[in-house]
């Protein structure tokens, strides 16, 4: 069975699925260089049929992974023209301020298309068949019939072939199929802003028995935090990360302080349900307003307490409900790797699994997983998209790359590279095939020693202009994770979406990959088997070092999607304070 899994969505996704298995999935932002592209995935789609063409296969089914989506936030995708100011409008007096007053905003949705149409970004589905704003903003029947036709064309498959899977199906059968460590009595819980009318959900997995127990659409976990990143200046459904790296600065006290005032009266849980509370019907006025006399710090260190208070309450009464004590968690809110690593420490948890990305670009895999179930095989890796072996040969480095500007050396091995990293050196690496989602594996990386501090500011002002508080993140060979991180369990965190607590006596040694503040750790723990190349890599220097593990993170300019091909790797070399870069584990480039 070759399935395609599409999702349509912020952060548009496809991948293809062969007999259960995941073997390419690629996100729409690598190819139109949109970072979060939204809206349908053509081109993604178009290298999984490449893919299927060259092996003489094609398409038995297609599956998108929302129901009930509405076009109109896709045929005039704000986030890719919305400055700040316009998001302040759009939460505020301008749209969702008018429709709590059930006023006509019709002209701001003419506003919105508008300004979209001075966006070059491509739209692929023919939305020009909706006639009126009405019938884009509500008619999502005939939104599920255009991408049907759109799909059957593109896959040469019948309109029958293509169904549509409930939203939270996909991240519940996401989080539990593509686990190798997962239990066979495990309980799923899905945690996001919104998806076909819920935004929490409560499963029952075991031996293919999987059961929704209980659902949520008052779970305001996501959008809380959504709007009080907005409040804090900062981008919406992007730089939800920046708020979660800022908490641990704040002192406990005055973040009490917050909480109790503004969030805490928010939401409640009961029975397994998040459920409103005092809940505000204008969300965004009241934290613009009980925000206002908090400091910038301890608004983030509040807003982080929520999502962990209210995650911990749910998990205790799932499992005092199920009587579960290994878990998956998927959604958007499962990318708040502090969060985890709370839940992770409950007595009664056994067995936590995080999928690599969580938030909506892994539906497409969702679907697959759904619709195969108990057929699907569990993700090896992330390493599932654009092959770097397609671009690379030595006519092509040495074109890219000119003699005057540039030192080009040939065959170089793991352990040259090893000793310049030794030394100090910030080196990029890029090698085969790119990883799915939002962290950089080692694949299209930046990677230094992770014992020096001062690397930090090079990588930040020199390559990635990065805000100051933000941590890296630390690969380390999993061998040796018990004599660097707190991790008495045994918990798998292949791709960097649980934190850990640092050992003392070794934290000197890792620790430009921590955070600096609270020194908690988001590994990639990483197995030979997983990518033998880094592996090696790594090995290497542990050999000359000491430290089994490295400084990571993604190998692009700020704003940028993480690079794919190697015309990106290229541009970001050149266009960044990077001095090395190794490409396929054979060319390492540095500047003269």
């Amino acid at each position: 069975m070759n399935i395609i899994g599409i999702n349509v969505s912020h952060n548009a996704s496809a991948c293809l699925m062969i007999d259960g298995k995941i073997v390419i999935a690629a996100q729409e932002e690598r190819f139109t260089k949109l970072k979060n592209y939204v809206g349908y995935p053509k081109q993604s789609i178009d290298y999984c049929l490449d893919y299927l063409k060259t092996n003489n296969l094609t398409v038995d089914k297609v599956l998108f992974s929302t129901v009930n989506n509405v076009a109109f936030w896709f045929a005039y995708p704000l986030q890719h023209f919305f400055k700040m100011k316009d998001y302040q409008l759009f939460y505020g007096e301008a749209f969702y301020g008018k429709k709590l007053l059930n006023e006509n905003v019709d002209d701001y949705y003419q506003h919105l298309i508008n300004e979209s149409s001075k966006n070059k970004a491509p739209r692929y589905l023919p939305y020009e068949e909706f006639a009126t704003i009405d019938e884009v903003v509500n008619d999502v029947e005939k939104f599920r019939k255009i991408q049907r036709e759109y799909a059957a064309k593109q896959c040469n498959v019948a309109p029958e072939q293509v169904e549509f899977i409930d939203h939270h199906s996909c991240h519940a059968h996401y989080g539990y199929y593509a686990s190798k460590r997962k239990s066979n009595n495990c309980a799923v819980i899905t945690l996001d802003s919104d998806g076909d009318g819920m935004n929490q959900t409560v499963w029952t997995f075991n031996n293919g028995d999987n059961k929704k127990i209980r659902q949520s659409n008052q779970c305001d976990l996501a959008r809380i935090y959504k709007i009080t990143t907005l409040v804090l200046a900062m981008k919406p459904d992007e730089h939800e990360y920046k708020v979660m790296g800022l908490a641990p600065y704040a002192k406990s006290d005055y973040v009490d302080v917050v909480y109790k005032d503004v969030f805490e009266p928010l939401l409640k849980v009961e029975d397994g349900r998040v459920l409103h509370n005092n809940r505000p019907a204008d969300m965004y006025s009241y934290l613009l307003e009980k925000l206002r006399p908090y400091r910038f710090d301890n608004i983030a260190g509040a807003a982080q307490k929520l999502v962990e208070e209210i995650a911990i309450k749910l998990f205790t009464q799932v499992h005092e409900i199920t009587g579960a004590t290994h878990f998956c968690i998927s959604g958007g809110v499962s990318m708040n790797i502090k969060m985890n690593m709370i839940l992770s420490q409950l007595d009664f948890v056994e067995g936590l699994y995080v999928p690599a990305s969580g938030s909506d670009e892994s539906l497409c895999m969702g679907a697959c997983y759904f619709y195969e179930n108990e057929n699907s095989k569990p993700l090896d890796n992330t390493y599932l998209g654009y092959n770097l072996n397609d671009d690379v040969n030595e006519e092509n480095i040495k074109k890219m790359f000119n003699q005057q500007d540039y030192n080009v050396q040939f065959n170089v091995n793991h352990a040259t590279v090893a000793q310049i990293l030794a030394e100090g050196n910030v080196v990029a690496v890029a090698r085969g095939r790119e990883e799915f989602g939002a962290r950089a594996l080692g694949n299209r990386s930046i990677i230094a020693s992770p014992n020096n501090h001062e690397v930090v500011k090079t990588i930040n002002e020199a390559i990635k202009n990065r805000d100051f508080w933000m941590p890296f993140a630390l690969s380390i060979m999993a061998d040796h994770v018990d004599s660097f991180l707190e991790n008495d369990k045994g918990l798998d965190s292949p791709y960097m979406t649980i934190g850990f607590e640092t050992r003392a006596e070794n934290y000197e040694r890792i620790k430009a990959g921590t955070h600096p503040y609270d020194r908690t750790c988001r590994p990639q723990i990483l197995r030979k088997e997983a990518n033998p190349e880094y592996y090696d890599l790594i090995n290497e220097f542990y050999k000359l070092t000491g430290t089994p593990g490295v400084l990571n993170t993604s190998l692009n300019l700020h704003g940028d999607p993480i690079c794919s091909g190697l015309s990106e790797v290229e541009y970001t070399f050149k266009n960044s304070g990077l001095n090395y870069l190794y490409i396929n584990d054979a060319f390492l480039i540095s500047k003269k």
